[in-house]
């Protein structure tokens, strides 16, 4: 399995959970298995999405896709946002 991780700072998290599970269709299209998003305990604008991908190939064609980079310069104030791609190579159970 691989990871799509995207660390940045929201305008507002209103607007940003909106169209983030407006793009829930399109996501799993392209071979997400779901994900999760948090926020900052102390900064709720900025965040961090966790998404699962049944490949390595599709989380890169999801990270590196121009609909992601369009909506996350729409999201995003100020710093630009950090995208990676990786790959679970360890389970734990604690």
């Amino acid at each position: 399995m691989a990871q799509v991780i995207i660390r940045h700072t929201v305008m507002d998290y209103t607007n940003f959970e909106r169209v983030f599970k407006d793009d829930a269709a399109r996501r799993r299209r392209l071979g997400s298995k779901g994900g999760r998003v948090f926020r900052h305990a102390d900064a709720p604008n900025d965040i961090l999405i966790v998404l699962e991908w049944e490949s390595t190939e599709s989380a890169r064609r999801f990270a590196e896709g121009f609909e992601l980079h369009e909506a996350m310069e729409w999201a995003t104030s100020g710093s630009p946002a950090k995208v990676e791609v990786v790959e679970e190579v360890l389970e734990t159970d604690a």
